[in-house]
């Protein structure tokens, strides 16, 4: 009886190994670093903006694979009261292994206020799985 408990944890932990070495489970697949606004012409920009003025939400990606990972980019910009304001998204098709990308999505505010943008990096819109935790950004708007 010893010996066969002794088999099922050895078992156990070289599949558990060999699990991790090939592939990342769930939100661990991308990270998204520095989630940051931008002007037209890429510079930083504060979080306070104005009414009319055109911003670009953008994040590092980095794919944390060891292969090929395609990934849709998407942002939802909600205001204090929850209310989604724009959600539009983007996909990417190759990002190689270690790979870091930038993807940017416009949005000119119309009104003042509080608004956050919220980030999710997803493995495609039909399957909606997310690779990395959702990170937000919080602006405001005069």
């Amino acid at each position: 009886m010893l010996r066969l408990a002794v088999i099922f944890v050895v078992m156990v932990l070289v599949f558990a190994s060999f699990n991790s070495a090939f592939a990342l489970e769930g939100i661990q697949k991308v990270e998204v670093k520095n989630p940051r606004l931008l002007n037209s012409f890429g510079e930083s920009v504060s979080q306070n903006v104005n009414t009319s003025q055109q911003i670009q939400i953008s994040a590092d990606i980095m794919n944390k694979e060891t292969s090929t990972q395609s990934f849709v980019y998407i942002v939802q910009i909600v205001d204090h009261n929850n209310v989604v304001y724009k959600l539009t998204w983007f996909s990417v098709d190759a990002l190689n292994p270690q790979q870091s990308f930038s993807p940017a999505i416009s949005w000119t505010p119309i009104w003042p206020g509080s608004y956050v943008a919220q980030i999710y990096v997803w493995d495609s819109i039909k399957d909606a799985n997310a690779i990395a935790p959702q990170t937000q950004l919080k602006i405001t708007v005069s």
